[in-house]
């Protein structure tokens, strides 16, 4: 029987609690604790690797943590309530861009806006569920593993012959002094255009990103109409992005505590 998209989530959440608890679990360990195949555990674990949730070895799933940034089911629900947010700044009729960040492709979930088109270079956005309101064009271009970003100059191309309303971009990294920042190096490119070819400039990271600069810039802090984040943005580091020219910040709050990805795992266990 297939699973709706809310099972799949609080197992993910459940299985990052687990990790949590554990730090280290194998892969036919998981599977045997919450009823399903191999395969199916191994799917998860490939989505939480793509969030820099965890790392892989041999079988096995280790949690991440690395520089002191939030524990994994944090910034998962981090990331979920920052899409929510977001999705609530397009409009009827919107043209909007995302780029391969997997924040930024969870917004489309979350639009109830009607006759949204969706310009996008991650080539997940082939595995929503399809969408009434929202219609999604891929950008085409050279696919890089493990995100399934697209880039390149058919990924160029197609923005540059597009003005689209918003755009909604994830980074790694957005400093006062660096801007706006990316760890690969094709993807800059097309995160630029889509900057350029937009009206309103829509960025989505986490706490964890702020502050934090990788070796890419594709575009500056003055560039930001709205940042959406998380809680964990410090009153500090608002003021200082303000300061350097970003317009708003929005700071959400987290989705369901530890406390609630413990009932889930609960739930999921029962026959």
């Amino acid at each position: 029987m297939k699973r709706s998209k809310a099972y799949i989530a609080a197992r993910r959440d459940a299985i990052v609690a687990l990790l949590e608890r554990k730090g280290q679990v194998g892969v036919a360990e998981l599977a045997d604790h919450f009823g399903v195949s191999t395969l199916t555990i191994r799917r998860d674990l490939d989505y939480l690797e793509e969030q820099h949730v965890l790392s892989r070895q041999y079988g096995t799933a280790t949690l991440l943590n690395p520089l002191g940034r939030p524990s994994g089911s944090r910034q998962i629900r981090a990331n979920k309530a920052i899409a929510r947010e977001a999705a609530k700044h397009v409009n009827d009729g919107d043209c909007i861009f995302i780029n391969a960040s997997s924040t930024a492709l969870s917004i489309i979930s979350y639009i109830t806006a009607q006759d949204v088109t969706v310009i996008t270079n991650n080539a997940k956005a082939l595995l929503l569920t399809e969408r009434p309101n929202a219609s999604i064009i891929l950008t085409g271009g050279e696919i890089r593993p493990p995100k399934a970003s697209m880039t390149g100059e058919f990924a160029l191309e197609c923005v540059k012959r597009i003005t689209a309303t918003k755009c909604f971009l994830g980074v790694t990294g957005l400093s006062p002094t660096y801007g706006l920042t990316s760890a690969t190096a094709p993807e800059p490119a097309v995160n630029a255009m889509m900057l350029e070819r937009s009206r309103v400039h829509v960025i989505v990271a986490d706490s964890s990103k702020i502050g934090q600069t990788s070796s890419f810039q594709f575009g500056s802090t003055d560039e930001v109409d709205l940042l959406i984040t998380d809680s964990g943005a410090t009153d500090e580091q608002v003021e200082q992005l303000k300061e350097y020219g970003v317009s708003e910040v929005i700071r959400v709050d987290l989705g369901p505590s530890s406390m609630q990805l413990a009932e889930d795992e609960a739930e999921l266990r029962e026959p």
